[in-house]
């Protein structure tokens, strides 16, 4: 956890651009909402992880899920999750090597996926794009903590 002097609840986690890394960011955010005493928020927390999380990865070199142990040393990328509780919202923020941006998509009552924003835009009091001087993006939302 990194700690600055001015703000104690501030995290960062690197993840391998692979679909498993999906679950292991849900589970990071629910035991972080527990510590951070946010119980109130984790499920509309972990599913805009969830969301920003997946399309990052599906920005980047997607690995074959039988990859040999070459493939993964040569093409594996990775995202960085972050995670703010400026109060009073919690940030979520998730950066990957792209720049093109998420586009969102009008998805039918048939279609598997396509709802990551909709869902993001729908849970977050506001989100965005942002593109770092260092490259790639980072695409946030923050969560309303109203109440606890």
């Amino acid at each position: 956890m990194a700690k600055t002097a001015d703000d104690q609840f501030v995290n960062c986690i690197p993840l391998p651009a692979m679909a498993s890394s999906v679950p292991t960011a849900r589970m990071h955010t629910r035991a972080l909402m527990a510590k951070w005493h946010l119980t109130h928020v984790v499920d509309d927390a972990e599913l805009i992880v969830s969301e920003i999380v997946t399309n990052a990865i599906r920005a980047t070199n997607i690995i074959p899920s039988q990859a040999r142990y070459t493939e993964l040393y040569d093409r594996m990328e990775v995202v960085c999750l972050y995670l703010y509780l400026l109060t009073p919202e919690l940030v979520i923020e998730v950066w990957d090597p792209k720049r093109e941006p998420p586009r969102r998509h009008d998805a039918t009552l048939d279609d598997e996926g396509g709802r990551g924003l909709f869902l993001v835009e729908s849970l977050s009091q506001r989100w965005g794009i942002r593109w770092p001087p260092t490259g790639g993006k980072i695409v946030w939302a923050g969560l309303a903590l109203g109440a606890t």
